[in-house]
């Protein structure tokens, strides 16, 4: 859900490559989370998809906090912007 408030924010202020970026994102987490669940109550076949940030290996984790990361960088950058700074 914050996901879709920092898209429409950013669409507001005319940024539609990091609209684009942080819906990504945003997509991308949400879709691995709803396999996951999927495959816990049985309703698709197992496909080895971590849950986001619950991983027990490093590499999942990590390119899951780097996403974080700029998805938190576009809505500072867009919060700055709407208050009438240059970024």
């Amino acid at each position: 859900m914050a996901r879709l408030v920092i898209v429409r924010r950013v669409c507001e202020l005319e940024r539609y490559y990091a609209a684009l970026v942080a819906q990504g994102v945003g997509l991308w987490i949400g879709v691995q989370a709803i396999i996951n669940m999927g495959v816990n109550m049985g309703l698709l076949p197992t496909k080895g998809l971590t849950l986001p940030l619950l991983s027990f290996g490093g590499s999942a984790i990590l390119a899951t906090c780097c996403a974080i990361a700029i998805l938190l960088r576009v809505d500072w950058e867009n919060r700055q912007q709407a208050r009438g700074f240059t970024v």
